[in-house]
Protein backbone atom coordinates (compact mmCIF):
# COMPACT_ATOMS: atom_id res chain seq x y z
CA UNK A 1 0.00 0.00 0.00
CA UNK A 2 1.26 3.48 -0.87
CA UNK A 3 0.87 5.83 2.09
CA UNK A 4 1.13 9.60 1.69
CA UNK A 5 3.01 11.19 4.63
CA UNK A 6 2.41 14.93 5.01
CA UNK A 7 4.66 16.89 7.37
CA UNK A 8 6.16 20.35 7.04
CA UNK A 9 9.67 19.26 8.13
CA UNK A 10 11.69 16.30 6.86
CA UNK A 11 14.69 16.84 9.11
CA UNK A 12 15.15 16.13 12.81
CA UNK A 13 13.39 19.05 14.49
CA UNK A 14 11.59 17.40 17.41
CA UNK A 15 9.62 14.39 18.58
CA UNK A 16 7.25 14.40 15.60
CA UNK A 17 10.16 14.20 13.16
CA UNK A 18 11.85 11.43 15.17
CA UNK A 19 8.59 9.53 14.93
CA UNK A 20 8.34 10.29 11.21
CA UNK A 21 11.90 9.07 10.63
CA UNK A 22 11.12 5.78 12.36
CA UNK A 23 7.93 5.44 10.33
CA UNK A 24 9.83 6.02 7.06
CA UNK A 25 12.15 3.15 7.99
CA UNK A 26 9.41 0.84 9.25
CA UNK A 27 6.86 1.04 6.42
CA UNK A 28 9.07 -0.54 3.71
CA UNK A 29 9.95 -3.36 6.13
CA UNK A 30 6.23 -3.97 6.55
CA UNK A 31 5.72 -4.10 2.77
CA UNK A 32 4.35 -0.58 2.26
CA UNK A 33 5.60 2.44 0.31
CA UNK A 34 5.83 5.83 2.07
CA UNK A 35 5.27 8.81 -0.25
CA UNK A 36 6.32 12.05 1.48
CA UNK A 37 4.87 15.50 0.89
CA UNK A 38 6.70 18.33 2.63
CA UNK A 39 8.26 21.78 2.40
CA UNK A 40 11.60 21.93 0.60
CA UNK A 41 14.24 22.97 3.17
CA UNK A 42 18.01 22.60 3.03
CA UNK A 43 19.24 19.68 5.07
CA UNK A 44 16.06 17.65 4.61
CA UNK A 45 16.19 13.90 4.12
CA UNK A 46 16.58 12.77 0.53
CA UNK A 47 13.46 11.72 -1.35
CA UNK A 48 12.68 10.61 -4.92
CA UNK A 49 9.54 12.78 -4.72
CA UNK A 50 11.34 16.08 -4.05
CA UNK A 51 10.17 17.69 -7.30
CA UNK A 52 6.62 17.76 -5.93
CA UNK A 53 7.49 19.48 -2.66
CA UNK A 54 6.44 22.98 -1.65
CA UNK A 55 8.91 25.85 -1.62
CA UNK A 56 9.44 27.51 1.78
CA UNK A 57 6.73 30.01 2.72
CA UNK A 58 9.25 32.87 3.11
CA UNK A 59 12.01 34.19 0.88
CA UNK A 60 14.71 33.50 3.46
CA UNK A 61 14.00 29.79 3.34
CA UNK A 62 14.37 29.63 7.12
CA UNK A 63 12.24 26.89 8.70
CA UNK A 64 11.48 28.58 12.03
CA UNK A 65 9.27 31.60 12.68
CA UNK A 66 11.86 33.27 14.94
CA UNK A 67 14.27 33.58 11.97
CA UNK A 68 11.73 35.16 9.61
CA UNK A 69 11.65 38.90 8.89
CA UNK A 70 8.06 40.10 9.15
CA UNK A 71 8.11 42.13 5.92
CA UNK A 72 5.01 42.50 3.76
CA UNK A 73 5.84 39.75 1.25
CA UNK A 74 6.66 37.22 3.96
CA UNK A 75 3.48 38.02 5.86
CA UNK A 76 1.35 37.43 2.76
CA UNK A 77 2.96 34.05 2.09
CA UNK A 78 2.71 33.02 5.75
CA UNK A 79 -0.97 33.98 5.74
CA UNK A 80 -1.50 31.92 2.58
CA UNK A 81 0.17 28.83 4.05
CA UNK A 82 -1.46 29.30 7.43
CA UNK A 83 -5.05 29.92 6.32
CA UNK A 84 -5.71 28.30 2.95
CA UNK A 85 -3.04 27.54 0.35
CA UNK A 86 -3.94 26.95 -3.28
CA UNK A 87 -0.23 26.50 -3.96
CA UNK A 88 -0.13 23.54 -1.56
CA UNK A 89 -3.25 22.09 -3.18
CA UNK A 90 -1.74 22.32 -6.67
CA UNK A 91 1.55 20.72 -5.64
CA UNK A 92 -0.16 17.86 -3.84
CA UNK A 93 -2.61 17.32 -6.69
CA UNK A 94 0.28 16.93 -9.13
CA UNK A 95 1.97 14.38 -6.86
CA UNK A 96 -1.20 12.29 -6.50
CA UNK A 97 -1.84 12.39 -10.27
CA UNK A 98 1.71 11.32 -11.14
CA UNK A 99 2.20 8.77 -8.34
CA UNK A 100 -0.72 6.37 -8.79
CA UNK A 101 -2.43 4.15 -6.22
CA UNK A 102 -1.93 6.23 -3.08
CA UNK A 103 -4.41 4.55 -0.75
CA UNK A 104 -4.38 6.75 2.37
CA UNK A 105 -2.86 10.02 3.63
CA UNK A 106 -1.27 10.37 7.06
CA UNK A 107 -1.09 14.03 8.12
CA UNK A 108 1.34 14.95 10.89
CA UNK A 109 2.39 18.59 11.33
CA UNK A 110 1.10 20.73 8.44
CA UNK A 111 0.09 23.92 10.28
CA UNK A 112 1.33 27.26 8.95
CA UNK A 113 3.50 25.70 6.22
CA UNK A 114 1.04 23.93 3.89
CA UNK A 115 -2.35 24.45 5.59
CA UNK A 116 -5.26 22.06 5.87
CA UNK A 117 -6.41 23.11 2.40
CA UNK A 118 -4.76 19.87 1.27
CA UNK A 119 -7.74 18.02 2.76
CA UNK A 120 -9.86 19.35 -0.09
CA UNK A 121 -7.32 17.99 -2.57
CA UNK A 122 -7.35 14.60 -0.86
CA UNK A 123 -11.15 14.56 -1.02
CA UNK A 124 -11.11 15.45 -4.71
CA UNK A 125 -8.76 12.54 -5.41
CA UNK A 126 -10.75 10.24 -3.10
CA UNK A 127 -7.80 9.61 -0.79
CA UNK A 128 -8.96 9.08 2.82
CA UNK A 129 -6.99 10.81 5.55
CA UNK A 130 -5.78 10.05 9.05
CA UNK A 131 -4.37 12.86 11.20
CA UNK A 132 -1.69 12.40 13.85
CA UNK A 133 -1.76 14.92 16.70
CA UNK A 134 1.47 15.78 18.48
CA UNK A 135 0.10 18.96 20.05
CA UNK A 136 -3.19 20.83 20.59
CA UNK A 137 -3.28 22.88 17.38
CA UNK A 138 -6.84 21.76 16.65
CA UNK A 139 -8.18 23.59 19.72
CA UNK A 140 -5.50 26.18 20.67
CA UNK A 141 -3.88 28.95 18.60
CA UNK A 142 -0.44 28.41 20.14
CA UNK A 143 -0.81 24.61 20.19
CA UNK A 144 0.14 24.34 23.87
CA UNK A 145 -2.99 25.14 25.93
CA UNK A 146 -0.64 27.44 27.85
CA UNK A 147 -0.95 31.15 28.67
CA UNK A 148 1.09 33.34 31.02
CA UNK A 149 2.94 30.29 32.28
CA UNK A 150 -0.14 28.28 33.24
CA UNK A 151 -2.46 25.80 31.49
CA UNK A 152 -5.30 27.56 29.64
CA UNK A 153 -8.40 26.23 27.87
CA UNK A 154 -10.12 29.52 26.91
CA UNK A 155 -10.13 28.70 23.19
CA UNK A 156 -10.97 25.03 23.42
CA UNK A 157 -14.67 25.52 22.57
CA UNK A 158 -13.99 27.67 19.51
CA UNK A 159 -13.59 31.30 20.70
CA UNK A 160 -10.14 31.84 19.20
CA UNK A 161 -10.23 35.61 19.72
CA UNK A 162 -8.92 34.93 23.23
CA UNK A 163 -5.67 33.96 21.54
CA UNK A 164 -5.52 37.31 19.74
CA UNK A 165 -6.32 39.32 22.89
CA UNK A 166 -3.57 37.59 24.83
CA UNK A 167 -1.06 37.52 21.92
CA UNK A 168 -0.67 33.79 22.40
CA UNK A 169 1.36 33.13 19.24
CA UNK A 170 4.96 34.27 19.74
CA UNK A 171 3.75 37.31 21.73
CA UNK A 172 2.58 38.87 18.44
CA UNK A 173 -0.97 40.16 17.95
CA UNK A 174 -0.52 39.90 14.16
CA UNK A 175 0.75 36.32 14.25
CA UNK A 176 -2.02 35.43 16.69
CA UNK A 177 -4.62 36.99 14.39
CA UNK A 178 -3.35 34.99 11.39
CA UNK A 179 -3.50 31.79 13.39
CA UNK A 180 -6.97 32.55 14.79
CA UNK A 181 -8.21 33.40 11.28
CA UNK A 182 -6.87 30.07 10.05
CA UNK A 183 -8.74 28.22 12.81
CA UNK A 184 -12.00 30.07 12.09
CA UNK A 185 -11.69 29.30 8.35
CA UNK A 186 -11.09 25.62 9.11
CA UNK A 187 -14.10 25.63 11.42
CA UNK A 188 -16.40 27.40 8.94
CA UNK A 189 -15.32 25.09 6.09
CA UNK A 190 -15.76 22.06 8.37
CA UNK A 191 -12.30 20.88 7.38
CA UNK A 192 -12.04 18.32 10.16
CA UNK A 193 -15.15 16.55 8.88
CA UNK A 194 -12.89 15.44 6.02
CA UNK A 195 -10.56 13.54 8.37
CA UNK A 196 -11.59 9.92 8.83
CA UNK A 197 -9.57 9.29 12.01
CA UNK A 198 -7.41 11.16 14.52
CA UNK A 199 -4.45 9.43 16.19
CA UNK A 200 -3.44 10.64 19.67
CA UNK A 201 -0.46 9.41 21.75
CA UNK A 202 -2.26 9.60 25.12
CA UNK A 203 -5.74 9.41 26.56
CA UNK A 204 -5.47 12.91 28.03
CA UNK A 205 -5.15 14.49 24.59
CA UNK A 206 -8.08 12.49 23.31
CA UNK A 207 -10.29 13.78 26.12
CA UNK A 208 -9.25 17.39 25.37
CA UNK A 209 -10.34 16.90 21.76
CA UNK A 210 -13.67 15.51 22.92
CA UNK A 211 -14.04 18.59 25.16
CA UNK A 212 -13.44 20.67 22.05
CA UNK A 213 -16.28 18.99 20.17
CA UNK A 214 -14.44 16.30 18.20
CA UNK A 215 -16.30 12.98 17.89
CA UNK A 216 -14.99 10.32 20.25
CA UNK A 217 -15.50 7.54 17.74
CA UNK A 218 -12.91 9.05 15.37
CA UNK A 219 -10.19 9.39 18.04
CA UNK A 220 -7.76 6.48 18.34
CA UNK A 221 -5.12 6.04 21.01
CA UNK A 222 -1.87 4.65 19.61
CA UNK A 223 1.09 5.39 21.94
CA UNK A 224 4.42 6.56 20.54
CA UNK A 225 6.88 3.83 19.57
CA UNK A 226 10.59 3.65 20.35
CA UNK A 227 13.23 1.87 18.32
CA UNK A 228 16.59 0.33 19.14
CA UNK A 229 19.54 2.30 17.81
CA UNK A 230 22.14 -0.48 17.78
CA UNK A 231 23.89 0.91 20.84
CA UNK A 232 25.10 -1.65 23.39
CA UNK A 233 22.89 -0.75 26.34
CA UNK A 234 24.28 -3.55 28.48
CA UNK A 235 27.68 -1.87 28.66
CA UNK A 236 26.39 1.46 29.93
CA UNK A 237 27.79 2.48 33.30
CA UNK A 238 25.75 5.13 35.07
CA UNK A 239 27.60 8.36 35.81
CA UNK A 240 27.01 11.17 38.29
CA UNK A 241 24.64 13.36 36.33
CA UNK A 242 20.97 13.82 35.61
CA UNK A 243 19.78 14.77 32.16
CA UNK A 244 17.17 16.78 30.29
CA UNK A 245 16.97 16.30 26.53
CA UNK A 246 14.49 17.95 24.18
CA UNK A 247 13.63 21.43 22.98
CA UNK A 248 14.96 24.33 25.05
CA UNK A 249 11.64 26.19 25.26
CA UNK A 250 9.60 27.92 27.95
CA UNK A 251 6.80 25.36 28.10
CA UNK A 252 9.31 22.61 28.96
CA UNK A 253 9.75 24.11 32.46
CA UNK A 254 13.55 24.12 32.55
CA UNK A 255 13.59 27.14 34.86
CA UNK A 256 11.79 25.00 37.44
CA UNK A 257 14.42 22.30 36.99
CA UNK A 258 17.37 24.67 37.34
CA UNK A 259 15.97 26.36 40.46
CA UNK A 260 15.05 23.01 42.05
CA UNK A 261 18.48 21.58 41.31
CA UNK A 262 20.14 24.54 43.02
CA UNK A 263 17.77 24.30 45.98
CA UNK A 264 18.31 20.57 46.53
CA UNK A 265 22.04 20.69 45.61
CA UNK A 266 22.41 16.96 44.89
CA UNK A 267 25.92 15.43 44.60
CA UNK A 268 25.58 15.15 40.80
CA UNK A 269 25.67 17.46 37.77
CA UNK A 270 22.80 18.59 35.54
CA UNK A 271 23.18 18.49 31.76
CA UNK A 272 20.67 19.94 29.30
CA UNK A 273 20.64 18.80 25.68
CA UNK A 274 18.63 20.31 22.82
CA UNK A 275 18.10 23.16 20.41
CA UNK A 276 17.44 26.62 21.81
CA UNK A 277 14.26 28.42 20.71
CA UNK A 278 13.27 32.07 21.19
CA UNK A 279 16.36 32.86 23.29
CA UNK A 280 15.23 30.61 26.15
CA UNK A 281 18.75 29.36 26.87
CA UNK A 282 20.01 32.85 27.68
CA UNK A 283 17.08 33.43 30.01
CA UNK A 284 17.84 30.18 31.77
CA UNK A 285 21.55 30.99 32.08
CA UNK A 286 20.55 34.05 34.05
CA UNK A 287 19.02 31.79 36.71
CA UNK A 288 22.23 29.84 37.35
CA UNK A 289 24.10 30.98 40.46
CA UNK A 290 27.91 31.33 40.12
CA UNK A 291 28.63 28.36 42.37
CA UNK A 292 26.62 26.11 40.02
CA UNK A 293 28.10 27.42 36.76
CA UNK A 294 30.27 24.31 36.27
CA UNK A 295 27.58 21.87 37.40
CA UNK A 296 24.68 23.01 35.22
CA UNK A 297 25.68 22.88 31.57
CA UNK A 298 23.98 23.26 28.19
CA UNK A 299 25.55 20.82 25.73
CA UNK A 300 23.65 21.68 22.55
CA UNK A 301 21.76 19.40 20.19
CA UNK A 302 22.75 15.71 20.11
CA UNK A 303 21.43 12.81 18.07
CA UNK A 304 22.14 9.22 17.18
CA UNK A 305 24.76 7.27 19.11
CA UNK A 306 25.98 10.37 20.94
CA UNK A 307 22.51 11.16 22.31
CA UNK A 308 22.06 7.49 23.16
CA UNK A 309 25.24 7.54 25.23
CA UNK A 310 24.14 10.60 27.20
CA UNK A 311 20.75 9.04 27.96
CA UNK A 312 22.17 5.64 28.81
CA UNK A 313 24.76 6.96 31.28
CA UNK A 314 22.41 9.30 33.14
CA UNK A 315 21.16 8.35 36.59
CA UNK A 316 17.75 9.59 35.54
CA UNK A 317 16.21 12.02 33.10
CA UNK A 318 13.91 14.87 34.09
CA UNK A 319 10.80 15.99 32.21
CA UNK A 320 9.70 19.20 34.03
CA UNK A 321 6.95 20.31 31.61
CA UNK A 322 4.55 23.07 32.65
CA UNK A 323 2.19 22.54 29.70
CA UNK A 324 -0.19 19.63 29.12
CA UNK A 325 2.60 17.57 27.60
CA UNK A 326 1.03 14.90 25.48
CA UNK A 327 3.23 11.86 26.23
CA UNK A 328 6.74 13.07 25.34
CA UNK A 329 8.82 10.63 23.36
CA UNK A 330 11.80 11.44 25.61
CA UNK A 331 10.13 9.41 28.40
CA UNK A 332 10.03 6.24 26.31
CA UNK A 333 13.53 6.89 24.92
CA UNK A 334 14.82 7.14 28.48
CA UNK A 335 13.08 3.89 29.40
CA UNK A 336 14.66 2.15 26.41
CA UNK A 337 18.09 3.07 27.82
CA UNK A 338 17.30 1.69 31.31
CA UNK A 339 17.05 5.24 32.61
CA UNK A 340 14.15 6.07 34.95
CA UNK A 341 12.27 9.34 34.59
CA UNK A 342 11.38 12.08 37.08
CA UNK A 343 8.52 13.99 35.48
CA UNK A 344 5.82 16.58 36.05
CA UNK A 345 2.40 15.20 36.91
CA UNK A 346 0.60 16.89 34.01
CA UNK A 347 -1.02 16.09 30.66
CA UNK A 348 -0.33 12.62 29.32
CA UNK A 349 2.87 12.07 31.34
CA UNK A 350 1.15 10.19 34.22
CA UNK A 351 0.01 7.64 31.65
CA UNK A 352 3.66 6.92 30.85
CA UNK A 353 5.41 6.90 34.24
CA UNK A 354 4.42 4.27 36.80
CA UNK A 355 5.33 5.79 40.17
CA UNK A 356 7.95 3.78 42.03
CA UNK A 357 8.23 1.29 39.16
CA UNK A 358 9.65 3.22 36.18
CA UNK A 359 10.10 6.66 37.76
CA UNK A 360 8.47 9.32 39.87
CA UNK A 361 6.13 12.29 39.43
CA UNK A 362 6.17 15.74 41.04
CA UNK A 363 3.67 18.65 41.05
CA UNK A 364 4.11 20.68 37.83
CA UNK A 365 5.84 24.07 38.04
CA UNK A 366 6.76 23.44 41.69
CA UNK A 367 10.36 24.19 42.63
CA UNK A 368 9.99 22.73 46.17
CA UNK A 369 8.17 19.69 44.80
CA UNK A 370 10.85 18.94 42.23
CA UNK A 371 13.65 19.63 44.72
CA UNK A 372 12.17 17.13 47.18
CA UNK A 373 11.60 14.56 44.44
CA UNK A 374 15.20 14.94 43.20
CA UNK A 375 16.59 14.38 46.69
CA UNK A 376 14.40 11.34 47.27
CA UNK A 377 15.01 9.76 43.87
CA UNK A 378 18.79 10.14 43.99
CA UNK A 379 19.06 8.85 47.55
CA UNK A 380 18.73 5.20 46.51
CA UNK A 381 21.00 4.26 43.59
CA UNK A 382 19.98 0.60 43.72
CA UNK A 383 16.35 1.60 43.34
CA UNK A 384 17.26 3.73 40.31
CA UNK A 385 18.83 0.69 38.65
CA UNK A 386 15.75 -1.41 39.37
CA UNK A 387 13.40 1.26 37.98
CA UNK A 388 15.57 1.52 34.87
CA UNK A 389 15.34 -2.23 34.34
CA UNK A 390 11.56 -2.12 34.77
CA UNK A 391 11.34 0.80 32.35
CA UNK A 392 13.19 -1.01 29.57
CA UNK A 393 11.06 -4.11 30.01
CA UNK A 394 7.95 -1.94 29.72
CA UNK A 395 8.83 -0.31 26.40
CA UNK A 396 10.12 -3.54 24.86
CA UNK A 397 6.81 -5.15 25.78
CA UNK A 398 4.37 -2.37 24.89
CA UNK A 399 6.03 0.38 22.81
CA UNK A 400 7.91 -1.22 19.94
CA UNK A 401 7.69 0.14 16.41
CA UNK A 402 6.26 -3.20 15.30
CA UNK A 403 3.35 -3.03 17.75
CA UNK A 404 2.73 0.63 16.93
CA UNK A 405 2.92 -0.07 13.21
CA UNK A 406 0.52 -2.98 13.45
CA UNK A 407 -2.10 -0.77 15.13
CA UNK A 408 -1.52 2.14 12.75
CA UNK A 409 -1.67 0.00 9.61
CA UNK A 410 -4.77 -1.69 10.97
CA UNK A 411 -6.39 1.75 11.31
CA UNK A 412 -5.31 2.66 7.77
CA UNK A 413 -6.89 -0.52 6.41
CA UNK A 414 -10.11 0.21 8.30
CA UNK A 415 -10.22 3.75 6.96
CA UNK A 416 -9.58 2.57 3.41
CA UNK A 417 -12.43 0.10 3.69
CA UNK A 418 -14.62 2.93 5.10
CA UNK A 419 -15.63 1.00 8.18
CA UNK A 420 -15.37 3.41 11.17
CA UNK A 421 -14.34 2.11 14.57
CA UNK A 422 -15.37 3.52 17.89
CA UNK A 423 -13.77 4.76 21.04
CA UNK A 424 -10.18 5.02 22.18
CA UNK A 425 -8.25 2.01 21.02
CA UNK A 426 -5.21 0.93 23.02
Amino acid sequence: MKILLCNKFFFLNGGVERYLRDLLEYLPRAGHTPVPFRVRYRGSWESPYSRYFLPPPTRSGKPHFKDVRLVHSNLLRLADRGVYSFEARCKLSRLIEEVPDIRVAFLLNTCNYMSLSILHTLRRHRVPSVMFLGDYHLVCPNYLLLRDGAPCTLCIHGDYLHGVRHRCVKGSRLASAVRATSMYVQKWLRMYDLVQAFVVPCRFMGEKLVDGGFPRDRIHLIPYPVTETGVAFESRVKKDYILYFGRITYEKGLDTLILAFQQSNPPVDLYLLGRDYDGEKERLRGLIRPEFAQRIRFLGFKEGAELSRWIGEALCTVVPSRWYDNAPLSVYESFLHRTPVLAADIGGIPEQVEVGVTGRLFPPDSVPGLAEALTSMLSDRERLVEMGRNAREHVLRDCTMEKHGEKLLGLFETVVRSHPTGGFRA
